[in-house]
């Protein structure tokens, strides 16, 4: 087989993989989701290693975000949650203190972006919601309609009803510290908005929860991630060019 052969042969073969890649590094501290456009914290307890290594973390996140405004009001009177250190765990969050944490991420900028969210939950339209269990447990299981749902079933290769923990795919080496525990999601419960939607890593369960409930959270951010790594193809372009380049000169020291 001939260099230049071999070097199409290679540079479809890049096309192929990276055009079939949902989840790919997007420098130091981000994972890039090329299906949902949406960029991860590779850390899925950013919040734990945060406090871990500052233990003022709280008492900077309260002073420079102290109330969180809830739409609608379930705040009396005044639809103002004031925050509070009761909020905050070692490695979990009210949702509440989650919301602050998030906007605490965009005023330090963290890793050079002031778009940090709590994930959101685009709607409960998906046939798994309330299937297969009770709903309090089997809520939204196998539904991607969601960042969090996503990242789970899509991005990791997550099966419903089993610990992503435990049944993954490739991608999830990309990742650290990823918790065997429920995510809040920004998503207030339109029929209780003192209820916030997650989801659980246990067994992949999308469903309301109180926004008291102190659990963990993932922050991503969405559009703007799209520039952190090239395009497939453009990639794929590249290394074919380079590749021929190689095989013309190989040639050209042979004759």
């Amino acid at each position: 087989m001939n260099y230049k052969l071999k070097a199409l042969i290679a540079a479809g073969l890049l096309s192929s993989n990276l055009a079939q890649a949902s989840l790919v590094a997007a420098g130091t501290g981000l994972v890039y989701d090329n299906v949902a456009n949406v960029t991860w914290s590779s850390d899925a307890n950013l919040f734990g290693t945060m406090l871990a290594a500052d233990p003022a973390l709280v008492s900077k996140i309260r002073a420079a975000v102290p109330t969180i405004t809830v739409t609608p009001n379930t705040v009396a009177p005044t639809g103002v949650y004031t925050l509070n250190a009761a909020d905050f765990g070692t490695g979990t969050m009210t949702w509440y203190g989650a919301m602050a944490w998030a906007k605490y991420l965009n005023g330090i900028n963290y890793l050079g972006h002031n778009t940090w969210l709590l994930p959101t939950t685009y709607n409960q339209t998906c046939a798994g919601y309330g299937a297969g269990l009770p709903v309090v447990y089997g809520v939204g299981s196998g539904c991607t309609n969601s960042m969090l749902g996503e990242l789970f079933y899509t991005g990791l290769g997550g099966v419903a009803f089993s610990s992503i923990v435990t049944i993954h795919n490739a991608a999830y080496s990309l990742f650290t510290n990823i918790q065997n525990t429920t995510y809040f999601s920004s998503t207030g419960d339109a029929a209780n908005p003192d209820n916030a939607w997650s989801l659980t890593s246990t067994f992949g369960g999308q469903f309301v929860t109180l926004k008291g409930n102190q659990f963990n959270s993932w922050v991503a951010f969405s559009s703007t991630g799209a520039s952190a790594v090239p395009e497939p193809g453009s990639v794929a372009l590249l290394f074919s060019g380079l590749a021929l380049m190689g095989a013309r000169r190989r040639k050209v020291r042979i004759s």
